[in-house]
């Protein structure tokens, strides 16, 4: 969090209840500062399962479902941390290139202004993700994502919408969460 090495107290990521047993036996803890740490001082136990305990929780389970599988964490803890599905959000992102994709087929235009792009498929929709991508909107739900850098094209290039369909085609093939910029917060 902040890169200090002193004034560290061990924080069990799923306590309560019994739950830091469990903790300490699957290595479910981190060291914070006791700012981040301790309820008195404001910090993560004064708003548990919100704000960077959530954060926590739901990087926690993400990590020990990728060895284990879902139902293993969910016999453990009998609870599921991450609401929205890196698969929900590949399958949402998806059917939105594929509608963009179909758009500019049935189009088929030579002229830019009538090349149908993400800020139009979003035009009049409150329920836009953020970055106007799903798979922001997942890793959302685990670190802060300021910028996208998933697989789409760059609207301001694209002149036809010949080249847009083959855009769209692109990124609906490449959909894929790409690590750049999460090596820190894996650390």
């Amino acid at each position: 969090m902040s890169g200090q090495k002193t004034d560290l107290q061990k924080h069990h990521i799923f306590h309560g209840e019994g739950r830091r047993e469990v903790s300490d036996r699957h290595g479910f803890w981190v060291y914070l500062q006791a700012k981040y740490h301790s309820a008195a001082l404001g910090g993560l136990h004064a708003y548990p399962n919100s704000g960077l305990d959530l954060q926590l929780k739901r990087l926690c389970q993400r990590e020990y479902e990728k060895v284990y599988g879902a139902e293993a964490f969910f016999e453990i803890f009998h609870e599921d941390f991450i609401p929205f599905k890196e698969e929900e959000a590949i399958k949402m992102q998806k059917e939105m290139w594929s509608v963009i994709w179909f758009i500019n087929v049935c189009r088929g235009f030579k002229d830019k202004n009538n090349i149908f792009t993400t800020d139009e498929y979003w035009a009049n929709d409150d329920r836009k993700p953020l970055n106007m991508c799903f798979l922001c909107e997942y890793e959302s739900q685990f670190r802060k994502v300021e910028e996208c850098i998933h697989t789409k094209p760059n609207w301001e290039i694209i002149k036809t919408t010949d080249e847009a369909e083959k855009q769209a085609s692109y990124a609906m093939d490449n959909i894929g969460i790409e690590k750049r910029g999460f090596e820190v917060w894996e650390k």
